[in-house]
């Protein structure tokens, strides 16, 4: 779809309940949306990045949270002009999101942009994810999430690929 981008943030390395990974739940779940949609990928990573050890960037991400940084993107903003769905890829860190997706929004206009989260985590889902973007971005439509486990992604990937081609299907960004 020429009007959707995937907007993705994702960590390699060490991950809760998890363990190890060479590819973040995240990443791979851009990849399948992706693939489903025909639509561009963008990587909302930061220009430091985050350590692999997952007590090492739950420190930093800590911090960054506590502060409410914004954090500098490793990668220029993409072109939005034709963007009118936006797939937000996005792990629950504490309820809430990494501070690079706040760089990422803030970067962008979200003005009438229909946002369709999409989170990973392992216990708290979405979390209060739905409400905060709501209340950060009220000039967008805000979707109806959902929240895929990391080690379903991980260790289950056509179960993963049921649970988001129903996702896409159910809100017609692919025909049933």
């Amino acid at each position: 779809m020429d009007n959707t981008l995937i907007a993705y943030f994702s960590r390699n390395g060490e991950n809760f309940n998890v363990g190890n990974v060479e590819k973040g739940s995240g990443a791979i779940l851009a990849d399948m949306i992706s693939e489903i949609l025909g639509s561009d990928e963008y990587e909302i990573c930061t220009e430091a990045g985050y350590p692999e050890n997952l007590e090492e960037c739950n420190k930093i991400a800590r911090k960054e949270a506590e502060e409410n940084a914004r954090p500098e993107l490793g990668n220029p903003l993409p072109d939005m002009d034709a963007i009118t769905n936006l797939v937000l890829v996005y792990p629950n860190w504490w309820g809430d999101f990494p501070m690079a997706v706040y760089s990422f929004l803030d970067g962008i206009n979200t003005e009438n942009l229909n946002i369709y989260p999409v989170c990973t985590h392992e216990d708290n889902g979405l979390a209060m994810t739905e409400r905060i973007l709501k209340q950060a971005y009220p000039k967008a439509n805000i979707m109806k999430g959902i929240a895929v486990r990391g080690s379903v992604i991980q260790n289950d990937r056509n179960h993963t690929e049921s649970i988001i081609v129903k996702y896409l299907s159910d809100r017609n960004l692919v025909a049933k």
